[in-house]
């Protein structure tokens, strides 16, 4: 129902005859279990072609009801795993490290900001998008931007992980917020260490960064505890 009364402007543009208009209408009235941001790219397609069946064009709305369903599960899988599985932990961990590190509530208002601009944007695209592609749709599902987008966010969304667990271990541990920054740099090296040997540079192995990260957490805790000048 949600995606019918998306649609339902254009179709009242598109068929003036409500008899006609109606009967359109319940062509998308089942269910469309998609991702809410992903979903408006499935809205300017649907419109697109139903903009040729209105014309006329034979055979569109046969296209339309056997591209639809497809299309559907392309975007529920790209969307989620760009907004549920990256951009939204992503956030909320960058978020939680730097309220922990500032204590201060604006870093929720810049999460509430940057999460939006960026899922209202492509909701607002998406619709030009998926119009301008009609029956090519498969150009847009197949667009490297989605995993290259997915792919970083995942990959800071790891960084913020380790530097968030780490910040608080430090923080339970008496250490005081001055803390982060060195759990901050080490998840940076580690970070740089692996993003190097996936790429198959020769910068670090594994096994070296391990332990070159040992002997700086010995060196922390030594000098927390007074061990060293």
């Amino acid at each position: 129902m949600g995606f019918a009364w998306a649609i339902a402007p254009g179709l009242d543009r598109l068929y003036p005859d409500p008899s006609v208009r109606n009967e359109r209408l319940l062509a998308h009235l089942e269910t469309f279990n998609s991702n809410p941001y992903l979903a408006t790219i499935g809205i300017g397609f649907a419109l697109r072609l139903e903009q040729e069946v209105a014309r006329g064009s034979a055979g569109a709305d046969q296209r339309l009801s056997r591209l639809i369903k497809p299309v559907r599960s392309s975007l529920g899988a790209l969307g989620d795993d760009l907004f549920w599985a990256a951009w939204r932990p992503m956030l909320g961990l960058i978020g939680a490290a730097a309220a922990l590190v500032t204590g201060s509530p604006i870093a929720a208002l810049c999460y509430w900001l940057a999460y939006n601009t960026f899922a209202q944007s492509v909701r607002w695209r998406g619709v030009r998008a998926g119009f301008a592609s009609g029956a090519g749709i498969a150009r847009v599902l197949q667009d490297p931007f989605w995993n290259r987008v997915s792919g970083i966010t995942k990959t800071v969304g790891a960084f913020a992980c380790g530097a968030v667990a780490g910040g608080a271990l430090w923080a339970l541990r008496g250490g005081g917020t001055e803390g982060i920054s060195v759990f901050l740099i080490v998840t940076a090296f580690l970070w740089l260490a692996g993003w190097r040997r996936g790429s198959r540079g020769r910068w670090l192995s594994p096994s070296v960064a391990f332990l070159v990260v040992v002997i700086l957490l010995s060196v922390v805790v030594r000098v927390s505890a007074g061990v060293l000048p």
